[in-house]
């Protein structure tokens, strides 16, 4: 999906125009050289926007912009479904070809992704600068970010890990290196809807404090790359 403003670094350079919630701008983080080239992914480029952003509010200090961005993007898909009036069977089916790969991610599935991405890429660099084996680093940034993100619940924090361990399992099954993890993130990051309904409390809810746990980990793989 192609957003009709323009591509994400194109449209915003290094930031990101007036913020929904504080009204200030939020600079790119970690620098544009550390970043993948988004617009070559063939993501939707408006949420990968909000990953980013959020990204950018924690590290310049307004993490309270963190969850209503992130609101928005849950709630905008929830209610593109009530516009087409999709009714428990068609949401159903539609699921189910989302989650096989044959429809495009939604906009939430595209924000974990992002930052799911950006957690491997930065992982990797560090590794590779540090002399550090990448899954040493991958698990220091897990357990670090979960150590950290105290506000939000712990089931958030597992579903994230378990959304982000099951891909790096998998990966050598759809091929080698980042390639390989990548593809194997993109399926994991299909169920995240799924997961959320077999949460306790709002699947909504669960939606937001999921992106938020696993932001957390793109954030100390960021923050750790920034070193260097």
């Amino acid at each position: 999906m192609k957003s009709p403003y323009g591509s994400v670094f194109n449209l915003f350079g290094d930031t990101f125009g007036e913020c929904s919630s504080c009204r200030r701008a939020h600079p790119l983080w970690p620098e544009r050289k550390h970043h993948l080239d988004w617009d070559e992914m063939g993501l939707d480029p408006d949420a990968v926007r909000v990953a980013l952003e959020v990204l950018a509010a924690a590290a310049d200090g307004s993490p309270e912009c963190n969850v209503p961005l992130l609101t928005v993007q849950v709630w905008a898909v929830y209610q593109t479904m009530e516009d087409m009036r999709m009714g428990p069977l068609a949401q159903r089916s539609y699921r189910k070809r989302r989650q096989s790969g044959q429809d495009p991610m939604l906009a939430q599935e595209t924000v974990v992704f992002t930052v799911f991405g950006m957690t491997l890429q930065w992982s990797f660099q560090y590794a590779e600068r540090s002399g550090k084996r990448p899954d040493q680093v991958l698990e220091y940034i897990t357990d670090t970010a979960n150590a950290a993100a105290g506000s939000i619940p712990d089931l958030h924090r597992r579903a994230a890990e378990s959304m982000l361990v099951a891909a790096v399992q998998t990966a050598p099954e759809h091929g080698e290196g980042l390639d390989g993890l990548f593809s194997a993130v993109a399926l994991s990051c299909r169920m995240l809807e799924k997961l959320s309904m077999q949460l306790p409390g709002d699947r909504k809810s669960n939606q937001v404090g999921i992106m938020l746990a696993a932001a957390n980990y793109a954030i100390c793989a960021g923050a750790l790359l920034s070193r260097y």
